[in-house]
């Protein structure tokens, strides 16, 4: 599984030689893969759970490629959402097909996982935490 991420830094900081890392001001966007499901599911859970571990405490989910996902990359979903909450960070998605909320919305995700229709809206949130 190819999984592309991006940092997007969303306020400025000072800079001095080798400064520490302010992961309040970091958005780590996460671009899903086509197809999540038992066979690779295991790869996205040790990408999420090494960059929490790491420090990351903001992330966002790029949808717009992501075609099916099953009940197993559903639970990595929300796992990774109860991790980061735990260290007052949070998980959001962005760009979801129509067809994958309805997947979504099956299983009540959308109430514990927020929606974003576009990446600025996704950054903005990321704003006020």
């Amino acid at each position: 599984m190819n999984i592309n991420f991006d940092i997007i830094k969303i306020s400025p900081r000072t800079s001095r030689t080798y400064p520490e890392i302010d992961y309040s001001i970091l958005v780590f966007k996460v671009d899903m893969p086509k197809r999540v499901d038992i066979e690779n599911s295991n790869e996205l859970w040790i990408f999420f759970k090494t960059i929490i571990d790491g420090g990351s405490l903001k992330i966002m989910v790029n949808m717009d490629k992501l075609e099916y996902i099953d009940s197993s990359g559903i639970g990595i979903l929300i796992n990774s959402a109860k991790l980061l909450r735990t260290g007052k960070g949070d998980l959001i998605f962005f760009n979801v097909s129509q067809d994958v909320k309805k997947i979504f919305s099956i299983v009540k995700l959308e109430k514990f996982i927020k929606i974003f229709n576009m990446e600025s809206e996704a950054i903005n949130h990321f704003r006020y935490i």
